[in-house]
C-alpha cells in the first residue's frame, strides 16, 4: 500500500491507518519536535570559594577580581573583622575577615587570598582561603536558604546552590556591606 501525492491510499488492505498516513503523521511529528526552541535559562555567574572550613559562594558580578596575599597594613582601633587596610594599584581599600561573619576558625596556615568586592559605593577586600571555582549556574537552581539556618552566617546567606554533592550557602555582598556601615 502505498500513498500518490494527494495523500490517497491505493488500496486499503486493513481497517487500521494506512502505512502512507502513519509515514505523513510521523513526518508531521518531526516538523512540529523541530518547530519546539530551546530556550536558554537565565544564568548568573557564582565564584565558589573555601573559608575556614566550609564551602561558600558569592555571586560573580559583585567580585572585581581576585587578589594573591597582600601585605595588610594595620590600623589602630579598627573592629575585629577589620584587620587593615590594602593598596591595590594606588586605591586605598579595606580588607574584612569573612570568617568573623561566618563563625569559621582559620583553616591553618598559608596565605589568604583577598577578593575585592564591588557593589553599588561599596569597595572592599574579603578575605577568603581559596578559590574553588567560578560556575555559571541558572537561576533556578538558588534555592531559598534554610528556614532553620542558624548562626552567624544567617545574615548573609540569601540562598543555597547544589555544587557536586554539597550543598553551598550564597552569600550577599551588599548584605555583608549593611554589617559594616552600622
Amino acid at each position: 500500500m502505498f500513498c500518490d501525492g494527494r495523500g490517497e491510499r491505493d488500496m486499503a488492505t486493513s481497517d487500521s491507518k494506512p502505512k502512507c498516513e502513519l509515514v505523513q503523521d510521523e513526518l508531521k511529528r518531526r516538523l512540529h519536535a523541530r518547530e519546539v526552541v530551546d530556550v536558554e535559562e537565565a544564568r548568573v555567574k557564582v565564584v565558589i570559594f573555601l573559608c575556614g572550613v566550609n564551602m561558600y559562594a558569592f555571586y560573580g558580578r559583585d567580585i572585581r577580581e581576585i587578589l594573591p596575599s597582600f601585605e595588610i597594613s594595620w590600623v589602630p582601633s579598627l573592629p575585629e573583622y577589620l584587620p587593615g587596610l590594602i593598596n591595590v594599584r594606588g586605591d586605598i581599600e579595606s580588607v574584612i575577615d569573612l570568617r568573623y561573619f561566618l563563625g569559621e576558625e582559620p583553616a591553618g596556615g598559608g596565605n589568604r587570598l583577598i577578593a575585592m568586592a564591588v557593589r553599588n559605593d561599596f569597595h572592599s577586600g574579603v578575605m577568603i582561603d581559596a578559590i574553588t571555582d567560578v560556575v555559571d549556574i541558572p537561576l533556578s537552581t538558588i534555592h531559598p536558604p534554610l528556614a532553620t539556618l542558624n548562626g552567624p552566617a544567617r545574615d548573609l546567606v540569601v540562598g543555597e546552590i547544589d555544587y557536586g554533592e554539597e550543598t553551598i550557602s550564597l552569600l550577599d555582598i551588599g548584605k555583608l556591606a549593611a554589617l559594616i556601615t552600622l
